[in-house]
């Protein structure tokens, strides 16, 4: 790993990543107890820490195409460790919703195919971003792999996000807008990378 100015890297964002997540679901739980708010409250929590930690992994190499500085180089050197990071805060997702199965008796939430596939690429992809392994499905498969996931995974958030614009605004347009910012830089980088160094 190249060494940057920033003191957190590697292993320390998943770590770090892992110990805040913990932090505001045990505040959420220790406020309103072990109860059906809590756990949505800690669903929607989780979901957006998974967001942000998605879209890290997900730009990095784009930014970096399009701008050569110090963060952007600390956020492609590190992109595998965000896409770990947004696994632990998955995975806490994951409690949240069987916390809310638990504490309405099986009522909530519903089955949700999507939301199993997407865990499927979620563990595919956290098992596959470990060298040996990686080496092991080979380079055209693991590209295959990782941009089908990503991708599912940016369609997934903009489905969420989008269709509670109307519901709440001021949280989810901003976070609408985001991925769609998202998804236009990887569209465009390719082009604006190869007419500057064309």
């Amino acid at each position: 790993m190249k060494e940057t100015k920033f003191a957190i890297a590697g292993w320390k964002i998943v770590g770090l990543s892992a110990l805040i997540i913990g932090i505001i679901l045990a505040v959420i739980w220790l406020i309103y107890g072990v109860d059906e708010t809590a756990m949505r409250l800690a669903i929607r929590a989780t979901a957006r820490t998974s967001f942000i930690l998605f879209l890290c992994a997900f730009v990095a190499s784009s930014l970096r195409s399009l701008w050569q500085n110090i963060f952007t180089q600390w956020l492609l050197t590190n992109r595998r460790y965000f896409g770990l990071s947004m696994a632990v805060s998955h995975t806490y997702h994951a409690i949240a919703l069987c916390g809310l199965w638990f504490v309405t008796s099986g009522a909530s939430p519903g089955f949700d195919p999507l939301g199993i596939l997407g865990y499927v690429f979620l563990f595919a992809m956290t098992v596959t971003s470990f060298e040996r392994s990686a080496v092991w499905i080979g380079q055209r498969a693991w590209k295959i792999l990782h941009n089908a996931g990503m991708h599912y995974f940016w369609l997934a958030f903009t489905f969420e996000f989008g269709i509670k614009i109307f519901k709440s605004a001021i949280v989810y347009l901003p976070l609408t807008a985001l991925l769609i910012a998202a998804i236009t830089i990887r569209l465009v980088s390719p082009r604006i990378h190869r007419k500057l160094v064309g």
